[in-house]
């Protein structure tokens, strides 16, 4: 995949971060769509702000430092205005720029779905970069949680794709387009298109 693909998706999170109040909601409990845009802008910009993107008690004040240096619409034209380049993200580039991808892609279904902002309907290229990345994703976010997780992607006439990402042998199977894969990976089951299946149940 070529950078041009996190471009587009970068652009897209603009789009929709654009679209609604610095105070409105989010899937990311919590977070407004300030809140939101801060934390693209550390990860883009601040490398030293990433630990507290994972813990906020390592924060140290970078996002409140942020927030009152810019205004929400500076802060998205200050985004927009820039390539999608990831700086805690230095190896992204030999993985096709999947990481960042996928994190601008969760962060727009952030806010879009919260909101019903309508959407482009993903092309093939952004289908299956984003079924490499969930792969990924899913075996760091569920190693712990979920043991013997399988992805499956559905295709025409009984084919499709499947991935078993955690170790053991295959317990859960979660089948769905990549972009759904990718909200229910990160924790935002409540909008992903799913269906969750446990090894056993109704013949799997």
């Amino acid at each position: 995949m070529s950078s041009d693909l996190r471009d587009r998706q970068l652009q897209r999170l603009c789009d929709v971060l654009e679209a609604v109040d610095p105070a409105a909601s989010t899937l990311c409990a919590g977070w407004d769509a300030h809140d939101l845009a801060v934390h693209v802008w550390i990860l883009k910009r601040d490398p030293l702000g990433w630990p507290g993107a994972v813990l906020p008690a390592l924060d140290l004040g970078r996002s409140a430092r942020v927030r009152r240096r810019w205004p929400y619409a500076e802060l998205v034209r200050r985004l927009r205005a820039e390539p999608g380049r990831i700086a805690c993200m230095p190896l992204d580039r030999w993985e096709g720029h999947r990481h960042a991808l996928g994190e601008y892609y969760v962060h727009t279904q952030d806010v879009a779905r919260r909101h019903g902002i309508g959407q482009p309907a993903p092309d093939e290229a952004l289908l299956a970069a984003l079924w490499l990345r969930v792969q990924v994703a899913a075996r760091a976010l569920h190693r712990r949680r979920t043991p013997g997780l399988v992805l499956a992607r559905p295709g025409g006439g009984g084919g499709g794709e499947r991935a078993l990402v955690t170790r053991g042998p295959a317990r859960v199977v979660v089948t769905g387009e990549p972009t759904e894969l990718m909200c229910w990976a990160h924790g935002r089951e409540q909008v992903a298109d799913v269906t969750v299946t446990t090894v056993g149940e109704s013949g799997t």
